[in-house]
């Protein structure tokens, strides 16, 4: 394996030395960071899917996202009353309610709501995927683009003005669903920190098998030249459908993994900038197309991110300015420095052509091999 293609360990081996040299908690730091690398991969991968290797120019990713969440907040949450017989308003008695049902809740329940969490939330992600697709059989790129960042902010704006959702503007609070699993206390991070990082790496495997499946070559091909798919008896609207359904599927997960992590849900919290464009730029930095590159620039960000957030405040005397900005200046510099001076990407995507691995194929077949 090429050097580079470790370079997001390397920078996250960096950052672990440099929390342990100043004093702080680098079992909480490493924790954190497993669990925010699990939901920012995820997320990248599946605009990695769509993006990266199809060519659909998704800017509506927080949508699937919010999703996931949503379902968390509003749906699964009900349920769990319904099982529990816990009466009420889930809204506007929800500090009464959530503690009714952590008196209540058993670990076989907590662990059933657990998987109906990740279940109801796949579901979800895959019909809005599929919703958003349509769009796409008559749009050009720059306009498909357009219609989808308009997209994205849909459940943004439902969740926080229809308070009977998901509490409005206030949020709601969620039933201790990992507190039961895992246990409370350090038990429940470290669980959270396992769940996540197991769900992303099943994530990673099934993308990565699907995108060196012949549906990946066909999405190759496609993102070069949607007619030329058509020329191959591939339906080029079939192959986007299918691609926003898995990558909707998959990030709505990540947003349900985020809500139940948090646990609770706000509306305010599903912004574009960071559930869409964070995962673009991540996508960017590691490579457009190629799994293992967006890995390397989900550590790099997260770890950049964190360091960011950890350190900004004893830069505010040398900066001259509040350093809540501080994030969204350095990363759209990176943005811009890697689009100009390297826009494929750390580890560019590998060309594999066809007429290449059909010569290998036949001398194998010719020496019988």
């Amino acid at each position: 394996m090429r050097p580079l293609a470790l370079v997001g360990l390397y920078v996250y081996g960096l950052s672990v030395a440099a929390v342990a040299l100043s004093g702080l908690d680098v079992v909480s730091y490493i924790l954190g960071t497993i669990v925010d690398v699990a939901i920012f991969a995820i997320i990248a991968l599946s605009i990695n899917l769509e993006a990266g290797v199809g060519g659909i120019p998704n800017f509506g990713k927080v949508l699937t996202v919010t999703a996931g969440a949503f379902i968390v907040g509003g749906v699964v949450s009900r349920l769990a009353m319904s099982i529990y017989g816990v009466s009420g308003d889930f809204v506007y008695d929800n500090p009464t309610i959530v503690s009714n049902l952590a008196k209540a809740m058993d670990p076989q329940g907590a662990l059933l709501l657990l998987a109906l969490s990740l279940l109801f939330s796949l579901a979800a992600g895959a019909a809005i995927g599929v919703a958003m697709s349509l769009p796409a059989v008559r749009l050009r790129e720059d306009y498909l683009a357009i219609t989808l960042l308009a997209f994205g902010d849909v459940l943004f704006y439902v969740g926080r003005y229809y308070e009977p959702f998901v509490g409005g503007t206030f949020g709601v609070s969620i039933p201790p669903i990992l507190e039961k699993v895992f246990g409370g206390g350090f038990s429940r991070y470290l669980g959270a920190a396992v769940l996540a990082g197991a769900v992303a790496l099943a994530v990673y495997l099934v993308l990565d098998r699907l995108v060196n499946s012949p549906y990946g070559r066909a999405l190759r091909v496609h993102r070069e030249d949607p007619e030329l798919v058509e020329v191959f008896g591939r339906r080029a609207t079939a192959l986007r459908l299918w691609a926003m359904a898995v990558g909707g599927a998959v990030s709505a997960t990540a947003g349900a993994l985020y809500a139940l992590y948090a646990g609770a849900v706000h509306a305010s919290s599903f912004t574009r900038i960071t559930f869409t464009f964070y995962p673009w730029l991540i996508m960017i930095l590691g490579g457009m197309g190629n799994n293992l590159g967006v890995v390397n620039g989900v550590f790099i960000f997260v770890t950049l991110r964190r360091l960011i957030d950890m350190y900004k405040y004893e830069l505010s005397s040398i900066l001259g300015f509040d350093p809540v900005w501080l994030a969204y200046m350095l990363f759209g510099a990176l943005a811009l420095a890697i689009i100009a001076a390297k826009p494929e990407g750390l580890i560019p995507e590998e060309q594999t052509p066809l007429a290449k691995r059909r010569k290998i194929q036949r001398s194998g077949a010719a020496a019988g091999i």
